[in-house]
């Protein structure tokens, strides 16, 4: 997956930099430009807060990075927390979804 990524954003970064260069030649390339552009953009974005999530990104420590490795314990908790009171109470969820009779197991 991560090969795919990448030769996404090298694929757009190619059409950009063709893109730039023609553009004042052909000016409807202009906007193969800034769509070349834009999902440069937002694959590094989606890249740093993927990244940002599990660790530090580029090896800086930037607050609020590494989320998930500095709080797993709490995460776990607030989780478990939730499926008990909203999952596993009597006459919650279980109780709106009985009229719907599921088909019987075969």
């Amino acid at each position: 997956m991560k090969g795919v990524a990448l030769g996404a954003l090298v694929f757009m970064a190619v059409l950009f930099v063709i893109a730039f260069v023609l553009q004042e030649r052909y000016p409807p390339l202009a906007y193969i430009r800034a769509f070349a552009e834009g999902g440069m953009v937002g694959a590094l974005a989606d890249w740093f807060a993927v990244t940002a999530l599990f660790r530090h990104p580029l090896g800086i420590t930037i607050p609020h990075t590494a989320i998930i490795p500095n709080r797993k314990d709490e995460i776990g908790r607030n989780l478990g927390e939730f499926v008990e009171t909203q999952f596993l109470r009597r006459g919650g969820d279980v109780e709106r979804c009985r009229p719907a009779q599921p088909p019987a197991e075969s």
